[in-house]
């Protein structure tokens, strides 16, 4: 069993590094297997787990360098939402849990960019105060495997849990979308990070994956030429729809002819799904 923390602080940030980089990814079948036991409150599975994919969280911490916030921050939210998405997954559900994670993990960062903006007012020995206890935070979810409550942080850490409210007050307050995340650098804001890589919630994630199944289960009844013309002008491979010219270039033949392709296609998959076809792609 590994011994590396889950939270770190920017001293043991490269050794922290140094060790997620030689973690092997979990194959499908023990990432089932560990969730199930997770879910059983199986706390030595619930850190395989969440050790499995601390990788990832550190390559979307990265993205958000810049705005204010020390990477060690960044990933140490990052791994609160690897845990909250764990409790919430459904593993009915039949989709890799890092695709659901990936939504919960970014949350949790937008939130500590959102705090950061806040605290910038905020007295040191408020910001220290709170620090401390958005750490028992994230220990407390680890060991209980749970959302703690103001009064349970609020005992572990020998405080009123009025003071632990207040503490978290000083960062939940709403702000502009339009608020410079850091001083230094007024043109960029929350809205400019949003914009940048916005990501379907979990919910409408598994939703797109459920309908991309789907398709593609129809598509196997088409020709293989028909069928890649039609993969490839709905982005089901990659996720990035082509036009009729890209396709065209692709497949060496002219975009009319790929127009007639696709039409014919359709209307083959039509006449054999009719409105189950119609669903999926909302005509």
């Amino acid at each position: 069993m590994t011994s590396l923390p889950f939270t770190i602080d920017e001293r043991s940030l490269e050794i922290y590094l140094r060790e997620i980089s030689k973690m092997e990814p979990l194959t499908p079948e023990e990432e089932e297997e560990l969730i199930r036991k997770a879910k059983q409150g199986d706390k030595e599975a619930t850190e395989k787990l969440i050790y499995a994919h601390l990788k990832f969280v550190v390559n979307m911490a990265k993205r958000y360098q810049g705005y204010g916030v020390p990477l060690a921050d960044l990933i140490n939210e990052g791994n609160i939402g690897l845990l909250r998405a764990l409790q919430r997954f459904d593993q009915k559900r039949k989709v890799r849990f890092l695709s659901y994670a990936i939504w919960w993990v970014r949350q949790a960062i937008m939130k500590a960019l959102n705090e950061q903006s806040r605290l910038i007012k905020v007295s040191s020995e408020r910001r220290a105060k709170l620090k401390k206890i958005r750490q028992k935070e994230i220990d407390l979810l680890q060991e209980m495997g749970e959302e703690p409550t103001f009064e349970e942080i609020a005992k572990e850490l020998g405080l009123n849990p009025e003071e632990v409210k207040k503490a978290y007050k000083l960062v939940t307050t709403e702000i502009s979308l339009d608020a410079p995340i850091y001083p230094d650098n007024e043109k960029r804001t929350l809205l400019d990070i949003l914009d940048q890589d916005a990501l379907p919630s979990p919910e409408e994630a598994y939703e797109r994956n459920e309908q991309t199944t789907k398709l593609k289960e129809m598509l196997e009844t088409l020709s293989p030429r028909d069928r890649k013309i039609l993969s490839l002008y709905f982005g089901l491979d990659d996720g990035k729809p082509k036009t009729l010219e890209e396709i065209g270039k692709r497949m060496g033949i002219s975009r009319e002819r790929v127009r007639q392709l696709k039409e014919r296609a359709l209307k083959t998959l039509r006449e054999k799904f009719g409105d189950q076809l119609k669903d999926l792609l909302f005509e």
